[in-house]
């Protein structure tokens, strides 16, 4: 059997594939070469370096880093935050998602099928007006700290809380440019021209483990484990068994995304539907926790603990994301993060495949690129 040794790029990094087949793929590897060490790295240092050092390990995430690590410190210090500090976490990491979600699917996927540059263009016109939102909450971006253990650095006047309004209802404007309300989009059926939508079919597991946002927890985050591969990355899974993290676990009991879920099953249209759908559901939430926010509440409430112990996760632009922290007197002990490309993308058997390899068995091999980018895998993550 012939055996292949494929780059993938444009995956905020570089894998490998070991495609095991002809024109099918029977099986394949998955490898992650990059390693940085940031775990390693935050042992012996202060905690409050995590929330510097953490949204470093991607410029795509880079909330979602930073707000597991708040609320990794939080937990294991016992520190409470306000509603308003909450509803400020949930806009920027919200917007943060839905600025991956466009760049992911014009500038990641949508080349894999389709060269038109005019796409990319619209793209970057979208995330920049995003990217001004979340800046003028956070102070900048990418890579703030505005949020701490207790709270939020900033401190909105009423003037710039209606600014975010508007911003958020311009930025509804775009997501409805790229799929409407109900469903269709011109961009996604273009996309599928000349690709079956019931390809990419996987596990057909789901699971999340996060709640910000709108999102609800289906599983326990103490039933995960982590195991080395053959690579440098490392396989996760859930009560031994592996589980497909993102947008269409979390959104499989939406209206519009069952609907194709039940049409297509698992397959690569219903991913892709339910991470384009997922920004409507999000920019809701968001404007609609602006009705509930008050000015006149606390940015940070203040705590005294020194010591303590949590694991956490919550739920960025690709699925579960898990911070572990463990503080003695104010310094790091350990810290583990397992994110959610190592759910979807870790490399095991083909008798027990993950929720990437699945995907691609049996499929055509002109086909791997738009399946296995899909599952919008972040490299850099990986290699934390």
């Amino acid at each position: 059997m012939k055996i292949t040794q494929k780059i993938i790029n444009k995956i905020e990094g570089e894998a490998t594939l070991k495609i095991h087949g002809n024109e099918r793929v029977d099986f394949v590897e998955i490898e992650f070469w990059q390693y940085r060490g940031i775990e390693n790295y935050l042992v012996g240092r202060d905690y409050m370096d995590a929330l510097v050092i953490n949204p470093r390990i991607c410029g795509i995430c880079g909330h979602s880093h930073l707000l597991a690590t708040a609320k990794a410190i939080e937990k294991a210090l016992n520190i409470n935050i306000t509603k308003k500090a909450s509803i400020l976490r949930d806009i920027t990491v919200g917007l943060e998602i839905i600025q991956n979600h466009i760049k992911w699917f014009y500038i990641t996927l949508f080349p894999t099928r389709i060269k038109d540059n005019s796409l990319i263009f619209k793209a970057l016109n979208y995330t920049k007006e995003i990217s001004k939102a979340i800046a003028l909450i956070s102070g900048q971006y990418p890579h703030n700290s505005y949020i701490i253990p207790g709270g939020v650095t900033c401190d909105l006047t009423g003037v710039e809380v209606l600014k975010v309004k508007n911003m958020l209802k311009k930025i509804e404007g775009f997501i409805e440019e790229i799929i409407s309300k109900d469903g269709s989009s011109k961009d996604l059926e273009k996309f599928f021209e000349t690709l079956p939508k019931d390809i990419g079919k996987s596990v057909n597991r789901f699971l999340v483990l996060g709640e910000n946002l709108y999102f609800w927890k289906n599983g326990r985050i103490d039933k995960v484990k982590e195991e080395k591969n053959s690579s440098l990355s490392k396989n996760v899974f859930y009560e031994d068994t592996f589980y497909e993290v993102g947008p269409l676990a979390r959104n499989i009991d939406n209206k519009l995304v069952k609907e194709n879920y039940q049409k297509y099953g698992d397959s690569i249209y219903t991913r892709i539907f339910a991470r384009l759908y997922e920004m409507h559901l999000i920019i809701e939430f968001l404007i609609k926790s602006l009705d509930e926010f008050d000015i006149n509440e606390p940015n940070f409430l203040p705590y005294k603990q020194k010591n303590g112990y949590a694991k956490i996760a919550i739920e960025a632009p690709r699925g579960s994301l898990i911070h572990e922290v463990e503080i003695e007197n104010e310094v790091i002990r350990k810290y583990n993060i397992i994110v959610p490309t190592q759910f979807n993308l870790s490399s095991h058997t083909k008798e027990n495949p993950s929720p990437a390899q699945k995907a691609l068995i049996d499929e055509k091999v002109e086909y791997i690129d738009p399946i296995f980018k899909c599952f919008d895998i972040c490299a850099v993550c990986v290699s934390h």
